[in-house]
């Protein structure tokens, strides 16, 4: 590390940082699986932007993968299934 010059001790030190983050977001990701998790975060963007908003398939779409489940039509509605 004493031989190395400054600017690849920054970019080691932003590897290192960028290393912590995708450690940390892997971490939060993980409370958010399943129907509990994909509730939640309708929840949150229905709060966020109204009912309209929560119900497009994007959005539907988005929480159902986040959370590892499966988008299904029922009832004229997008919902999420999980195996």
């Amino acid at each position: 590390m004493e031989n190395l010059s400054f600017a690849q001790k920054s970019l080691y030190v932003t590897l290192l940082a960028l290393v912590a983050l995708m450690i940390l977001f892997s971490v939060m990701s993980l409370k958010n699986r399943g129907m509990e998790g994909y509730n939640q975060c309708i929840q949150a963007k229905c709060e966020l932007a109204g009912e309209e908003y929560c119900t497009k398939f994007r959005e539907v779409n988005n929480c159902c993968l986040g959370a590892g489940g499966k988008v299904v039509f029922v009832e004229n509605a997008y919902s999420c299934a999980f195996n």
